[in-house]
């Protein structure tokens, strides 16, 4: 069966428009997500004991920086406040519950790291949290938590919370 040349031009035509298409929507994408980069990175939710702890929960959770890797460009934003200086506003928890962090594009590694006390800058990192989900600790008080969150090839986000276990 042969194609005729008329044919032949006309699917080369076709492919061409549609990769011509696919870059002039890339490159749209790409000009919206640099112009508010923080709309298009990944969302963490984090669940207590299953439920959602419900974004109208104001100052509980902080993204305090990142770098992330679109197309053509790279964006990065600092933590902009000191760890002791975060504006957090701790969630009432029970001892032993469990959290599970939940973001909208799996990473592909996960830091959960730890202080007490709102003021203390020594973080120790939870070596059984890998996979996003760890318990409150037994002991009541108040602890701030780190997350370092990687995607392998787009960048790392970081985000801090803090528990004010009964």
């Amino acid at each position: 069966m042969k194609i005729s040349r008329l044919a032949l031009r006309k699917l080369l035509l076709g492919a061409v428009l549609l990769l011509v298409a696919a870059a002039i929507t890339m490159f749209i994408k790409e000009s919206l997500d640099t112009q508010n980069p923080e709309s298009a990175l990944p969302i963490l939710t984090i669940e207590y004991n299953g439920t959602e702890v419900p974004p109208s929960q104001e100052g509980f959770l902080y993204r305090a920086g990142y770098e992330w890797s679109f197309f053509t460009t790279v964006e990065r934003r600092a933590p902009q406040l000191a760890e002791n200086d975060l504006p957090l506003i701790p969630l009432d928890v029970s001892p032993q519950a469990e959290l599970e962090l939940c973001f909208s594009k799996e990473p592909s590694s996960i830091k959960v790291l730890r202080a007490s006390g709102t003021g203390s800058t020594e973080f120790l990192e939870l070596t059984d949290a890998s996979d996003g989900t760890f318990n409150t600790p037994t002991t009541s008080g108040v602890y701030v938590y780190k997350i370092l969150a990687e995607w392998s090839t787009r960048g790392y986000i970081q985000y801090y919370f803090s528990l004010n276990v009964r």
